[in-house]
């Protein structure tokens, strides 16, 4: 083993991955580096910075899916009424999808967000409404459904 490169290596698949499986960490690269092992465990206990989210999709007037990215800022400064927009499956268990209004709505128009699998009530549109800047709302997956685990003065409707 002591012979391989690491990018010969055999990639873990998804299930197999666990909190003690090891990690190769070399300490110190810019002074004396040294070849050390990390559990995946003690990695995301000890993160030494803050996180941060490249997977952000500003959206228009002209976009309609909001499930492709981590987080969607919505952008309807310059919309001409009320926009629909469609918040599909999930892909992953535990999923999470982060919503917001990024701009204050042209003339009080709002995004009406139709949630395609919504477990929290029975409503078949407009199940999420964003209609002033700083609207926010969190979701999770389940492999089922979508589930709202925080709003900030989205209205969510739950019948």
């Amino acid at each position: 083993m002591a012979d391989k490169k690491i990018s010969a290596l055999t990639a873990v698949a998804d299930a197999d991955i666990g909190g003690d499986d090891l990690l190769h960490i070399v300490d110190n690269p810019g002074g004396t580096p040294v070849n050390k092992k990390m559990t995946i465990a003690q990695l995301f206990e000890n993160i030494p910075t803050h996180l941060a989210v490249d997977d952000i999709t500003t959206v228009t007037a002209t976009a309609s899916n909001l499930a492709s990215s981590f987080a969607t800022a919505i952008d309807l400064s310059g919309a001409s009424g009320n926009v629909a927009f469609t918040l599909d499956n999930g892909t992953d268990v535990g999923q999470l999808k982060l919503i917001y209004q990024k701009t204050e709505p042209a003339s009080s128009h709002a995004a009406n967000i139709t949630v395609t699998s919504f477990g929290s009530g029975t409503s078949s549109s407009n199940q999420i409404v964003q209609d002033t800047l700083g609207d926010a709302v969190i979701c999770v997956w389940d492999g089922s459904n979508w589930f709202v685990l925080s709003n900030f003065n989205s209205t969510v409707t739950l019948s």
